[in-house]
């Protein structure tokens, strides 16, 4: 058997001008996965990164701790389908529309207006709330036409899942690190799973941790998760979901 090993990227820069930065613990997490792939002697036979900038920092970071330990890495292979959906800035277009058509995410944000101490949780609810309304199709009529919807991006994650593992089914014993984002490894795992409810599989996206591990083992026949979402290199202050 050969394996995937999704990796999430470190913490990025949440409430920042730019998110797709990682922050000063973002590029802690990845050294200390770095350390602990190489205290455990893990080989890598092939490494895929998503075009963000904060999947190629954190890769980065993980280079950086193999090369100080004279641990050559093989040369990163830019790959797209393992880009991040764009739910957060169609979001940001549509929240007039959502807090008109949705009662709950209007009292949220009426609450954090009126008192700022609630702006960061009452934030977070209405994001859960509202990427759960685009992920159902709720918000289609108003989609902005230049970005994906959420089975248009399962789509071509899965499509990405599949071009891997044709690539690497006749070898065996390979192992193969991907850096990527919890949107799409939530849609990687619903495709092995065959979950069909959009909001189920995208409801995975809050909980993968940063710089966590989910394991797809593979030959010529199937592919079957073997784990999901495990930070065995961090502490719990070190865990974080952003």
């Amino acid at each position: 058997m050969s394996l995937l090993l999704y990796v999430r990227h470190g913490q990025a820069s949440f409430g920042k001008s730019d998110y797709d930065q990682l922050s000063t613990k973002g590029y802690e997490q990845g050294q200390s996965l770095g350390r602990f792939w190489v205290e455990q002697e893990f080989r890598l036979d092939t490494i895929y990164v998503g075009p963000l900038k904060r999947h190629w920092q954190t890769y980065e970071m993980v280079k950086k701790v193999y090369d100080e330990a004279g641990i050559d890495l093989p040369q990163p292979i830019l790959f797209n389908a393992l880009d991040e959906h764009r739910g957060p800035e169609i979001l940001k277009r549509l929240m007039n529309v959502i807090v008109q058509i949705d009662s709950q995410v209007e009292r949220w944000e009426k609450e954090r207006r009126r008192n700022p101490i609630l702006n960061k949780k009452n934030g977070l609810l209405i994001f859960e709330r509202a990427i759960e309304m685009w992920a159902s199709g709720m918000l289609d009529e108003y989609h902005p036409e230049e970005y994906l919807k959420w089975p248009e991006f399962r789509s071509i994650v899965g499509a990405g899942l599949d071009q891997i593992l044709e690539n690497h089914r006749k070898k065996r014993g390979e192992q193969i690190a991907l850096f990527t984002s919890g949107g799409t490894i939530s849609a990687t795992v619903g495709k092995l799973l065959e979950i069909k409810n959009h909001v189920n599989v995208i409801g995975l996206n809050g909980i993968v941790q940063n710089t966590s591990l989910t394991e797809i083992i593979f030959n010529e026949r199937k592919a079957t998760l073997k784990s999901f979402n495990k930070v065995p290199h961090l502490s719990p202050s070190m865990i974080t979901y952003i």
